[in-house]
């Protein structure tokens, strides 16, 4: 009497478990560059959100100067409402003069340990820029870096 085995033989398996790490190792650059430009479209609202009230801000004072605190407490009023971004990025702000800060950037910078590659830099008129550089202590100006791009 003959006895059938079901079920696959082991070159079967080792075929098997070779294509499936094929596959996670093509999908998973994929994925994170998805999650990326998710997590950097979540900070660019974050800091239109806070670019807003500062414009406000400025229309209450009638057009006078925005001052360096009046940019800290709009960005205070929205660090801890999206934990995905406060846990992700370091949000701040810097003056472009220093008598006043009717010209300004807003920054998003990737914290330490998190595996994110790029910053995100919004100047007062708007105008939003994405750098690949994580690092933002040596970039003033986005507008002007070669490692910047206007979107």
């Amino acid at each position: 009497m003959r006895k059938y085995n079901n079920g696959f033989t082991l070159i079967e398996l080792i075929i098997a478990v070779a294509v499936m790490g094929i596959l996670v190792a093509l999908a998973l650059p994929a994925y994170d560059n998805y999650i990326e430009k998710a997590d950097l479209a979540d900070a660019t609202s974050t800091l239109i959100m806070i670019n807003q009230d500062v414009a406000q801000q400025k229309l209450s004072l009638f057009n006078s100067n925005i001052q360096k605190s009046n940019i800290d407490e709009a960005i205070k009023n929205h660090v801890g409402k999206n934990t995905n971004v406060d846990r992700k990025y370091t949000i701040a702000g810097v003056c472009d003069s220093t008598d006043n800060c009717s010209d300004f950037h807003l920054y998003a910078e990737p914290k330490g340990g998190i595996n994110l590659k790029k910053s995100i830099w919004m100047s007062s008129d708007s105008s939003t820029y994405i750098c690949d550089n994580k690092d933002i202590s040596n970039i003033s100006d986005p507008s002007g870096s070669p490692e910047c791009k206007k979107q």
